[in-house]
C-alpha cells in the first residue's frame, strides 16, 4: 500500500457525514471526495453516497473514463474483516452478469435511426402546431389545435432530452449534452443542468425520504406519512400549515388541477436556475455548472414561443387561450407519466436505504406499466421504469429486450417486481394520496 494510505472501518467511512473528510466506498477502496464535490458533472447527486458504498451506483452511471478521475481521491481501503463481497450476494453477483450479457448482446448501442426518426416525428408535431397557427391562425378551432399540437410536442421533447441527458444515444456524452441543449433547452425551455441536478439525485435515492426531490412536494403534496413531519417543523407559519392542512387534506381530488401547473413551474425553476445568481441559496457542493450554450438556449425557447404568441395569436385573450392549453396540457401530459413512474410505490427512510442493495431499491420503488404501443409512444418507454432504473444508459428501444429477464430474476429471488395497467397504476397514486390525506387529517385533528 502506498505511504499516506490506511485502512478503514465501514463505521469511519459513515462517519464522514457528520464533519471532516467526506468518504465513500467503491470495490471496497475508499475515496475523499471532499474536494471534488463542487467539480462533479453530475451535481449534488455525489451527496448521496457519502459515508456510504457507491460501488454499483458508480457503475451505473459513469463511463469507463471516471475511474481515472476517480483514482486521483484514492485515500486507502476497507479493512478485509470489513469487506461486503457483493459478489458473493446471489442477486447482485445475477444481476451484474445480467448487464454484461446485455452489453454482449449491443443492448446498450443505441439505434441512430430510430433516434433520427424520434427526432424528426417530434419536430413534425411543431411543424404541424405551427401550419395551423400560421396559416389558420383566425379560426378559434385551429388556434387550439396548434394549442394542444404544441403541449403534446413538449411533452415529447422531455422524453427524448431525457434520453440524451442520460447519454444513452451517442458514445460521446458532449453530443448528447449539445442536443439536451437543443431538445430541453431551445424547444421545451428546461434547464438541463437544473434538471440533471434533480433528476440524478431522484436515481441515486429513489422514494428515499429526504433524499428523493420528486418527492419532496409538501405542502402541495405528500407521498408517505413521512411527509406528514411538515406539520410539526414548520408550527409557527401559519400561512404554511393552513395550506398545507388544505392541499394535503384533499390531494386525491387536486392532483390532477396540480399537474397543469408542472410544465410551467418547471420552465420557472430552469430559468431561476441559469440566472447568474440562481444557485447562491443553494451549499456550495450542491451547485451545478451552466454553460452559455444552455442560457442561450433558454433565451431562444421563450424568444421563439412568445414570439409566435404575439405575431400569431395577436388578442389577449387568444394569447391567454393559448398559453393556458399549451403550458397546462403539456404539464398535464407529463405529470400523467411521472406520478406513474415511483408515486404509490414504498418510500423508504433513508436508514432503510442504507440497508438495501442498490438494484432492489431501485425495483421496489418503481412501477412498470404494461407496454403497448400508444402507452410505450406517450410514456417515452419510461412505462419501462424498472429497468430504466436499474439501467440508466440503456437506450428505450432496448427495454423490451431486457424485460422478460429482468422479471424472472426478480421472481426467483422474491423482490417484488410491480407491474400495472395505466389506468390502474394512476388509481394506485390516487389511493395512496387519499391514504395519505386520511392520516393528514386524524394528524392535524389531535394537533388542534
Amino acid at each position: 500500500m502506498a505511504t499516506g494510505l490506511r485502512t478503514f472501518t465501514r463505521a469511519e467511512v459513515k462517519g464522514s457525514q457528520s464533519g471532516g473528510p467526506l468518504y465513500t466506498i467503491i470495490d471496497n477502496k475508499v475515496y475523499d471526495i471532499s474536494e471534488f464535490i463542487p467539480d462533479h458533472p453530475g451535481g449534488a447527486v455525489i451527496m448521496t453516497h457519502v459515508g456510504k458504498d457507491g460501488t454499483d451506483a458508480f457503475y451505473s452511471f459513469h463511463p469507463e473514463s471516471s475511474q481515472e478521475i476517480l483514482s486521483n481521491y484514492y485515500v486507502g481501503d476497507l479493512a478485509p474483516e470489513e469487506f461486503l463481497d457483493q459478489n458473493e450476494d446471489a442477486f447482485i453477483s445475477e444481476i451484474r452478469e445480467l448487464k454484461r450479457q446485455f452489453e454482449k448482446l449491443g443492448y446498450f448501442e443505441s439505434d441512430k435511426l430510430y433516434y433520427s426518426f424520434k427526432v424528426g416525428s417530434t419536430i413534425a408535431l411543431w411543424g404541424l402546431s405551427m401550419y395551423l397557427l400560421v396559416q389558420h391562425g383566425s379560426l378559434l378551432a385551429a388556434q387550439i389545435g396548434s394549442a394542444m399540437l404544441m403541449a403534446v410536442f413538449w411533452q415529447q421533447c422531455g422524453w427524448l432530452a431525457h434520453d440524451f441527458l442520460h447519454h444513452q444515444v451517442f458514445q460521446n456524452r458532449s453530443f448528447n449534452d449539445m442536443m439536451g441543449d437543443f431538445i430541453g433547452g431551445a424547444c421545451l425551455g428546461f434547464s438541463p443542468a437544473w434538471w440533471k441536478n434533480k433528476h440524478n439525485t431522484h436515481h441515486a435515492a429513489p422514494n428515499v425520504h429526504g433524499e428523493d426531490p420528486d418527492i419532496d412536494t409538501v405542502p402541495i403534496l405528500a407521498w408517505s406519512n413521512h411527509a406528514l413531519e411538515f406539520f410539526a417543523d414548520v408550527p409557527d407559519d401559519e400561512l404554511a400549515v393552513a395550506m398545507g392542512k388544505f392541499m394535503i387534506g384533499n390531494q386525491s381530488f387536486l392532483i390532477f388541477p396540480v399537474m397543469i401547473f408542472a410544465k410551467l413551474s418547471w420552465a420557472l425553476q430552469s430559468i431561476l436556475f441559469i440566472l447568474p445568481n440562481g444557485q447562491k441559496g443553494l451549499p456550495r457542493n450542491a451547485r451545478v455548472p451552466v454553460g452559455i450554450l444552455e442560457q442561450l438556449s433558454i433565451g431562444l425557447h421563450w424568444t421563439w414561443y412568445l414570439g409566435i404568441l404575439f405575431l400569431f395569436a395577436k388578442t389577449p385573450l387568444r394569447i391567454a387561450l393559448y398559453l393556458i392549453i399549451s403550458q397546462g396540457g403539456c404539464g398535464l401530459l407529463l405529470a400523467l407519466v411521472f406520478v406513474l413512474n415511483h408515486n404509490g410505490m414504498p418510500v423508504i427512510t433513508g436508514d432503510e436505504a442504507e440497508k438495501m442493495d442498490f438494484y432492489s431499491m431501485q425495483i421496489i420503488t418503481g412501477r412498470d406499466v404494461k407496454p403497448n404501443w400508444i402507452v410505450t409512444w406517450f410514456t417515452g418507454g419510461l412505462n419501462y421504469q424498472i429497468e430504466h432504473h436499474l439501467f440508466p444508459a440503456l437506450p428505450r428501444h432496448s427495454f423490451h429486450k431486457v424485460q422478460p429477464s429482468v422479471q424472472k430474476l426478480c421472481e426467483k429471488y422474491g423482490i417484488d417486481y410491480h407491474c400495472t395497467g395505466f389506468v390502474d397504476g394512476t388509481m394506485e397514486v390516487v389511493n395512496r394520496l387519499d391514504q395519505v390525506s386520511k392520516a393528514a387529517r386524524k394528524l392535524n385533528k389531535k394537533q388542534d
